[in-house]
């Protein structure tokens, strides 16, 4: 219910006896309680000082005995006029102002505010002033009303410090008044549970002794020489209060004046503003990640054709050469150069969501089976690797290509850290999580996970260094060693699956990185490889394949895979030279391999056309990242044939020979 419905249901009335008064005398013209008349009568006659301001805190009117306190002919010359318009000290408008921030602020009255007011003839009177604020029809706040009592005959400052602690109270900033000397002389509720002491502990102890010499001297004491010379200061940042934790706060100190203008004490009021900071922080973290990842994605998308080019004519060159060749091994060098360059560029493909994902069901433990050779190799022979996995393990559905960068940067990161020697562990296990509940950082929700833990012996971090560790461009690595991609990547991949990942670690004591992946309902036969995969002698076959790829230097290197295993090659440039291709040609195409982003027709734009002129045409679709036409959310399209860049013999004679005998799509 509104106050104004409140208000409705409640109106004030007359008693019986005044009622009956004054309908025997036949006064029946007097004014009701509700006419202009009636409040008129009430405002110039009561003993107080009545105003009301707009939400701007400017005067909208007042009654003729705080007109005539503030040296004015009428109540209608402080129309317009701000606390700062008004003749008196500047000292009392900014502590009006104080008070009337919180009313508007906090949409509540406070009642019993102490307050000084110098009158227009110099007198300075001591005001108990209660505060309300106004509401429009939608209870919306729009000013403020204020009334008044001239208490100046019984005020002490004694008394005056017990009114400011029942007005601290009913707020939610801490307050405290402190004296020149620096000693508390009042606090309210909020700052002592900030500071974990109660109100017997703080009054009278010195500010310094509370807050630490080093903070009090280097940071607050010259906030408050200034409010003791008489002017509001301000300052913020992060502080650490004991019963609080780390907060980021905002500062103010009021001076207190004296009858005679003397400064005898401050206000010192400490608004929380910690959570506005936090999500300005994420604002400005997701539009610095979204930057980066625009750009990453840029580059990693060209560079995906020029590696297809690198690797695939070393990869040609080493099929060609005799083991016993005296440049085998430089090729192998450049080969094996790209292939890091290609990894890295699905590192910057993944960090900026661009990476195109085929998820598929995945026993982890089989997938370590098949990585360990290789971590093995990464790791050396002076570090122990032991991986240990429950039987029985749940499925996941993740990309295959994903979850191997995920351990490949966890393994190399665990390696950096140990250096010479040292033993890394990776556990797998059933992990269920009855009820929501904490996992690093976050709230893991309820449900049944597949947890991996990576723990390695190395050097450890600190709680700095672990706030940072997956940011992208953070790395602790030596100039010129470190990419500052890997953990970043596998954050983004472990979030993209809908998994969590948190660490734990401590200088000298090592690393614990722990991964919880949602199980996913499988068969095993979902698990089965795809057949031949693995064998060095490439498939062939003599269809006709139109090839639609606008990089000339890659098109070349696809035309000479492609018919060196047998294939009729048709080329083209773009989209539509593809279309006029086919309308020429008067045989049969079996397969249109062809890029997805193109100038004049984009890749399935042209599989479209193609298909009405070739009934029966299969399509091969390669891309080095994500595009709408294909994917959905980064996600592979059910049906679609894809082949990711960077393209090279193996891969593209697999991928062409599985998409013409009709089998699966790669996984």
């Amino acid at each position: 219910m509104s106050r104004r419905e409140r208000a409705h249901q409640n109106p004030v009335e007359m008693d019986p006896l005044h009622r009956e008064q004054l309908s025997s005398s036949g006064t029946a013209q007097l004014p009701t309680l509700r006419s202009d008349r009636f409040v008129n009568l009430l405002l110039e006659n009561l003993p107080l000082f009545i105003f009301w301001k707009d939400s701007d805190y400017v005067y909208r009117g007042c009654n003729r005995h705080y007109a005539t306190a503030c040296g004015l002919d009428s109540p209608q010359a402080i129309v317009g006029k701000t606390d700062y318009d008004l003749p008196g000290d500047k000292k009392d408008a900014d502590f009006y102002r104080f008070c009337d921030e919180r009313i508007v602020e906090y949409d509540r009255p406070e009642h019993n505010i102490i307050e000084s007011k110098q009158r227009a003839d110099g007198q300075r009177i001591w005001l108990r002033t209660s505060k309300l604020p106004l509401h429009d029809e939608r209870d919306r706040v729009i000013g403020i009303l204020g009334i008044a009592e001239d208490i100046t005959d019984h005020i002490n400052f004694e008394e005056r410090l017990r009114h400011y602690e029942v007005m601290a109270s009913t707020v939610d900033d801490m307050l405290a008044i402190i004296s020149p000397e620096g000693q508390y002389l009042a606090v309210n509720d909020a700052y002592c549970a900030a500071y974990a002491r109660s109100r017997q502990e703080l009054i009278d102890r010195y500010a310094r002794d509370i807050v630490g010499d080093e903070l009090f001297y280097s940071v607050m004491a010259p906030h408050i020489d200034q409010a003791l010379a008489g002017n509001i200061t301000h300052f913020e940042g992060w502080r650490t209060f004991p019963g609080s934790g780390e907060r980021h706060v905002r500062y103010t100190y009021y001076p207190v004046f004296s009858d005679t203008d003397k400064v005898i004490g401050l206000v010192a009021k400490v608004h929380d503003n910690t959570t506005a900071k936090r999500l300005e922080h994420q604002l400005h973290q997701s539009q610095k990640m979204e930057a980066i990842g625009r750009l990453a994605g840029g580059i990693a998308h060209d560079f995906n054709n020029i590696l297809s080019i690198i690797n695939g004519y070393s990869d040609i060159c080493l099929f060609e050469m005799a083991a016993d060749d005296p440049y085998r091994i430089r090729i192998e060098q450049i080969n094996e150069a790209g292939n890091r360059a290609a990894r890295l560029t699905q590192q910057l493909l993944g960090f900026s969501r661009k990476q195109i994902i085929q998820p598929q069901l995945l026993n982890i433990h089989q997938e370590f089976q098949a990585l360990e050779r290789m971590l093995h190799r990464l790791l050396g022979e002076a570090i122990v690797l032991h991986i240990v996995a429950d039987s029985g393990l749940w499925f996941v559905k993740m990309d295959r290509s994903q979850f191997e960068q995920v351990i490949l940067n966890l393994v190399v990161n665990a390696r950096d850290a140990m250096g010479e020697t040292g033993a890394l562990t990776i556990e797998i296990r059933n992990r269920p999580i009855p009820e929501p509940a904490r996992h690093g950082s976050y709230t893991v929700a309820s449900g049944e996970y597949v947890q991996i833990t990576c723990s390695d012996t190395g050097s450890g971090m600190t709680p700095e260094i672990m706030e940072q560790i997956f940011e992208p461009f953070f790395t602790t690595k030596p100039k010129g060693v470190g990419t500052g991609f890997g953990l970043s990547t596998v954050y983004g991949i472990i979030k993209q699956n809908n998994g969590f990942i948190s660490v734990t670690s401590a200088p000298g004591q090592g690393s614990t990185f722990s991964i919880l992946l949602p199980r996913c309902m499988g068969t095993a036969t979902e698990l089965s490889p795809h057949p031949g995969e693995e064998s060095e002698v490439l498939p062939r076959g003599k269809e006709t394949i139109l090839l639609v790829e606008d990089d000339h230097a890659l098109r070349a290197l696809c035309v000479k895979i492609l018919a060196d295993l047998g294939y009729t090659v048709l080329e083209a440039g773009n989209g539509r030279a593809a279309v006029d291709t086919a309308r020429r040609f008067h045989g049969r195409i079996d397969l249109l391999l062809t890029d997805v982003v193109m100038p004049e027709l984009n890749g399935p734009e042209t599989s479209t056309m193609l298909g009405k002129m070739h009934p029966g045409i299969r399509t091969l679709f390669m891309s080095g990242y994500t595009e709408n036409a294909i994917v959905r959310q980064g996600v592979l399209a059910n049906g679609i044939h894809f082949l990711q860049k960077p393209v090279g013999p193996k891969r593209l004679a697999h991928a062409v020979r599985r998409c013409l005998d009709g089998r699966p799509c790669e996984k």
